[in-house]
């Protein structure tokens, strides 16, 4: 529970308990209750601002271990200085009135955006990842000071305005140094059920560290992906006992039942960080978030294949299976027009090429072969498809966009051609120092020399202005 909302005074939720010593604060309305504190929203008078004050309920002052918590909390809150995690401003421990203020949150939380999206068919993966790479910093930050988080999950995550993303709620979080290094009896299963690791769920703090919350943060990249958490279910014990046993279905095999798809890269990714055995999860959270930006931020990071000077690294008619980009060295684009190669372009280091023909699923119509010794990165087919994945308004345009570019291209080559084909027969016809030439003699020379067909030829020729068939003949008229 944290400090976000809106709240107008006078909505019959007031602050009730008494304020701590020496504190002057106007009381703005509830913000929020859970079972072992309410938040509200307070004019700080001394300070001039508007804070968020949560004050641990009447009936737990005196319960020592629940005053630890609270405490605890607001100290391990204050003290993880980070842009994604709320300040804590001041803290009272008296038996009185336990309270706390920090930083009123205005957004909505990132599981409210997810149901809004969902709800309007809206397509909001990338801003959820954007949105979770933030987060996976101030875990990271926390793990760097011994904290871990231990209830990571979307209602947790607060999408403020001007891009403020905090991780809120660190009730249950556990300095690394505090846990218990030796096994015993279990202590029972705290936080959330449908997010937590199997170490969590039987309760052995024991084996709490690090990959603890890595497995909750790959919870939340599954709700991204499937709209439900790994162990959604219609109770907290039936949660509980699928989060013992550690079985998630796969996101994309979960997505599937509504139709959708979801690209292999994150499933690698999602599947891995929910590993039941945390040996095989990611070691750290930056390990996590480095794979996850990695595809967030699109075709970086790819698999390389080094080619020498003047090896051809597509050619011309060939099926497409993938795309290259030139990390290093230069290129050439030549297409064969009348039977020999003309030069299209030099292509640069950061270039991208063959993506036309992947999207339309159309024959290469060009060779790019390497000038220099060239590294170019594969991005292949399934890739593509990933990257065309993330709207469908986008893989839409990309792919009309190719398809209008290829059959621009294909006409603007079948012009040039046409033109040195009836130049190649005018320069036929001239040489033999006559007006008339047998047809089919000079037909299977220009077929041999422009690499069109028959008919291409002859539509051709006898469409330009000055020549006409007479018989056998080809003349060329005044």
């Amino acid at each position: 529970m944290f400090g976000f909302g809106k709240k107008q005074v006078g909505d019959g939720k007031g602050l009730a308990q008494p304020l701590p010593e020496g504190w002057q604060m106007v009381d703005l309305g509830l913000l929020g209750s859970g079972g072992m504190a309410r938040v509200y929203r307070v004019r700080d008078e001394v300070l001039g601002r508007e804070v968020a004050l949560k004050m641990l309920r009447p009936e737990l002052t005196k319960v020592d271990d629940a005053l630890e918590q609270f405490v605890t909390e607001a100290q391990i809150t204050a003290q993880l200085d980070h842009p994604n995690i709320p300040a804590v401003y001041a803290l009272s421990t008296d038996r009185r009135s336990s309270a706390f203020t920090m930083k009123v949150l205005e957004g909505e939380t990132l599981q409210q955006q997810l149901e809004a999206n969902e709800r309007d068919g809206v397509e909001g993966t990338s801003a959820a990842l954007e949105v979770l790479l933030r987060i996976c910093d101030a875990v990271a930050f926390a793990h760097s000071k011994g904290v871990l988080h231990l209830d990571l999950k979307p209602s947790n995550v607060i999408v403020a305005g001007y891009g403020q993303i905090y991780l809120v709620d660190w009730g249950i979080a556990r300095r690394k140094a505090e846990l218990p290094t030796d096994s015993g009896e279990p202590h029972g299963a705290h936080g959330t059920p449908s997010y937590m690791s199997p170490e969590q769920a039987k309760g052995e703090p024991w084996k709490f560290d690090e990959r603890t919350d890595v497995f909750a943060l790959g919870g939340i990249l599954y709700r991204i992906l499937c709209g439900r958490a790994p162990y959604a279910s219609a109770t907290a014990d039936q949660a509980v006992e699928k989060a013992i046993q550690g079985v998630v279905t796969p996101p994309d095999v979960e997505a599937a039942v509504k139709g959708q798809t979801v690209p292999r890269r994150l499933v690698a990714i999602c599947m891995r960080a929910l590993s039941p055995n945390p040996a095989q999860r990611y070691p750290t959270v930056e390990a996590f978030r480095n794979d996850l930006e990695r595809f967030a931020r699109g075709l970086s990071h790819l698999p390389q294949r080094t080619f020498k000077a003047g090896e051809a690294i597509i050619t011309e008619g060939e099926r497409a299976d993938a795309a290259y980009v030139i990390v290093d060295g230069q290129c050439v684009a030549t297409r064969l027009v009348a039977g020999r190669p003309q030069v299209l372009r030099k292509l640069e280091k950061g270039e991208l090429f063959g993506e036309a023909a992947v999207f339309t699923e159309q024959p290469r119509s060009a060779t790019v072969t390497a000038l220099t010794d060239t590294v170019v990165g594969v991005v292949d087919q399934e890739a593509l498809k990933e990257e065309l994945e993330r709207t469908s308004f986008m893989s839409l345009a990309v792919r009309t966009l190719a398809s209008t570019f290829l059959d621009l291209d294909r006409r603007l080559a079948t012009q040039k051609q046409r033109g040195e084909v009836v130049e190649l027969a005018l320069r036929h016809v001239l040489e033999k120092g006559s007006r008339r030439v047998d047809w089919k003699p000079l037909l299977a020379e220009l077929v041999d020399e422009s690499g069109a067909t028959a008919d291409e030829v002859t539509g051709w020729v006898l469409g330009a202005k000055g020549f006409t068939l007479d018989g056998e003949s080809l003349v060329l008229q005044d």
